[in-house]
This record gives C-alpha cells, sequence and structure tokens, in this order.
C-alpha cells in the first residue's frame, strides 16, 4: 500500500485555517465587489490579502479535493464513492441551507435594511428573495455552502471517467510532460474554463478543471517529485505573481483583460507552488494536524455563520478597527472549533453536518 500523502491533508488544513483572516477582513473592506454580511469601516491594508491569496485559494482546495478523490476510488468502487458524496456532501448541503446559512442572510438583513422581524420570518424573505446570490443584501444565498455545492455537481459528472482511470493497471507517463507545459496548458485552461458556466460570480467549468488536474496530475508520483524538485522555482514564480498583483492594483491600472489574466496566472501558479512546497516540506503528520485533518470539513460548514455573528457583534463595539479585525478573527476560530467538538458528540448533528467518524 502507498504511503498516505499527508501534504494533502496539511494543504488543506492551511486552506481552512486562511478562512478565519480572509472572511474577517472582509467585514473591513468595501467598493467594488467588496462586501460582505455586516461592515465595521475601512481597513485598505487588508485588501491584498485578497488580492494575493483569493486567486489560488479555493482552486486549491478543489485540486486538492480532486487527488483525495483519487486516493478514494483506489479503495471504493464507484457506487461506494457515490454513496459516501451523498452521506458528506449532498445532506450537509441541504442541512445547510435550510438551517445554517439564513442566519447569515438575517443578519444582513438586520444590519443593512433594518429587518424589523424575527428570525423565523425571515425564512419568507431568504426563500423568495432573489438578487445576486450573495446574501449579502438579505435575499437568498447558499453562502459559503456553494463549495460543498460545486464539488458534489463536479465530483458526481466526472465521477465514470474518474472511476475508470483509477482503476487502470497502467496509466498515461505524464512524468514525461515538462514543467514549462504544466506552467502555461494549466494558464490556458483555466483562463478558458474561467469564461464559461459562472454561477453567482463562481466557475463551475474552472472549478472542474481544478478538480481534474488535481485527479489526474499532482496524484501522479513521478509528476509531483518533478514538481518537489523544482520548488523553489515554482514558489519564486507564486510569490513574484502575488507581488506583482498588488504592485498593479497600487498603480491603479484598469484594464478588465489585464485583471482576468492576471488572476488566472496567479490562480495556477499559486496552485503548482502550494503543491510544490507542501510536497516538500508539509508531508508529516503530527498531534495537530492529526485532530484538524478530519476537522476540516465540519469546520468549514460551521465557520462562516459563527464569523457573521461574531461580526455583527464587534462591529457595533468603540474598539479600534485593528482590534476588531483580530477578535473576529480570533473569537470566530475559538467558538466554531468549540461547536465542532460539541456537533462531533451528537450523532444526529454528526450526520447533517457531514462529520467523519474517525476509529
Amino acid at each position: 500500500m502507498s504511503k498516505r500523502k499527508y501534504f494533502i491533508d496539511n494543504l488543506r488544513i492551511l486552506s481552512i485555517l486562511m478562512l478565519f483572516p480572509f472572511h474577517a477582513s472582509m467585514c473591513f473592506l468595501s467598493g467594488g465587489y467588496y462586501s460582505f454580511y455586516v461592515y465595521g469601516g475601512e481597513i485598505p491594508p487588508l485588501r491584498y490579502i485578497d488580492l494575493a491569496v483569493y486567486p489560488w485559494w479555493m482552486s486549491l482546495m478543489f485540486a486538492l479535493a480532486g487527488a483525495s478523490a483519487f486516493y478514494a476510488l483506489k479503495k471504493r468502487t464507484a457506487a461506494e464513492y457515490a454513496k459516501e458524496r451523498v452521506h458528506r456532501l449532498l445532506v450537509p448541503l441541504v442541512s445547510g441551507l435550510i438551517v445554517w446559512i439564513p442566519i447569515q442572510s438575517f443578519l444582513a438583513d438586520v444590519f443593512y435594511n433594518d429587518y424589523q422581524g424575527g428570525f423565523f420570518g425571515h425564512y419568507s424573505v431568504f426563500f423568495t428573495k432573489w438578487t445576486d446570490l450573495t446574501g449579502y443584501d438579505g435575499g437568498f444565498t447558499p453562502g459559503h455552502l456553494w463549495f460543498i455545492l460545486f464539488l458534489l455537481v463536479i465530483s458526481l459528472v466526472f465521477l465514470p471517467l474518474n472511476a475508470w482511470y483509477a482503476g487502470l493497471n497502467r496509466k498515461p507517463e505524464l512524468s514525461k510532460i515538462p514543467v514549462g507545459v504544466i506552467v502555461v496548458g494549466g494558464f490556458l485552461l483555466l483562463s478558458a474554463g474561467g469564461l464559461i458556466a459562472n454561477i453567482g460570480g463562481k466557475g463551475v467549468l474552472e472549478f472542474s478543471v481544478c478538480f481534474l488536474l488535481g485527479f489526474f496530475l499532482f496524484t501522479d508520483d513521478n509528476v509531483m517529485e518533478k514538481l518537489k524538485r523544482n520548488w523553489i522555482l515554482l514558489g519564486v514564480l507564486w510569490l513574484a505573481m502575488m507581488i506583482f498583483r498588488c504592485v498593479m492594483y497600487n498603480a491603479g491600472v484598469e484594464s478588465e483583460v489585464f485583471w482576468y489574466l492576471d488572476f488566472r496566472a496567479l490562480e495556477w501558479t499559486g496552485v503548482l507552488g502550494a503543491m510544490a512546497v507542501g510536497a516538500k516540506f508539509l508531508d508529516f503528520k503530527n498531534k495537530f494536524t492529526e485532530y484538524f485533518s478530519p476537522a476540516c470539513f465540519p469546520v468549514y460548514w460551521l465557520h462562516q455563520t459563527v464569523l457573521a455573528a461574531v461580526g455583527f457583534l464587534i462591529v457595533k463595539t468603540d474598539l479600534s478597527l485593528p482590534i476588531q479585525y483580530v477578535l473576529i478573527a480570533a473569537l470566530s476560530f475559538v467558538l466554531t472549533v468549540g461547536l465542532y467538538e460539541i456537533c462531533k458528540r451528537i450523532p444526529p448533528l454528526r450526520f447533517i453536518i457531514g462529520i467523519k467518524v474517525v476509529k
């Protein structure tokens, strides 16, 4: 049996931990597409978190999900995998839309629109007010569970292909592909995919490409060895693209074509850089990673509603904005982990949140 790829688990853990500083920053940004369920005032330096991190962050999570799907299909039949997807994704998605996500929309309606009704009365608003699907105006939204929805659809749509490939005894020698071709090819695929099938500002085809690249490319041991050998090159390219994006923002570049191509370039170099650096330095386990690896999914499910509620209270205080930001990020993390500890001890909650029982 091949050695478990702990760097995949650890990159996922780091991606989940980034949720808290990232979404906390959205409470203090406005203008353009910057918006959130609550707003406490402007902290301009926090824009650099979005500029440098967002282009590659969710794409990395889909690539990691694709890699995990490959290893899951090495141990399960296609039918078993589909059943597991229903339990781990569909059930939490439906339960979240009914009992958890409406809280975020309710808070936004109270904060921005001075909604005077009660929470349960707001359900009639939540399920009938359809606007841009963000929920920032108090309307319907899948909230952060859009990731679970997309992952469910992508996993099942490509299941026949993925199950067939995972079962092959002899696979294509992808390691013969030069690193330069991987860099350019991935950029071109994502640039094309990002133009098609956008729902609520999220690209179904774009993230399908990330999932499939994770499934086929990042599970090839020889490919990963090649990326690991080039970790300095790919890591520097990743860092340079993040810096370049921030510099261009400060320079006031307004070309939509430039920003689109720049986004895609950072998206793919970020995924490649993270995978290369992760394979080099994060292929280990310890007590911290053993705790958070099974906690990733439920923490993701729980975090944003907790953060919106914490933000709703803290932005109304007289504390300085930087202190508010730190408190929102820190308290939402602590409360989310605390809720996870409660939920994993209660079987019905374990089921509706999709918590995997670790034996």
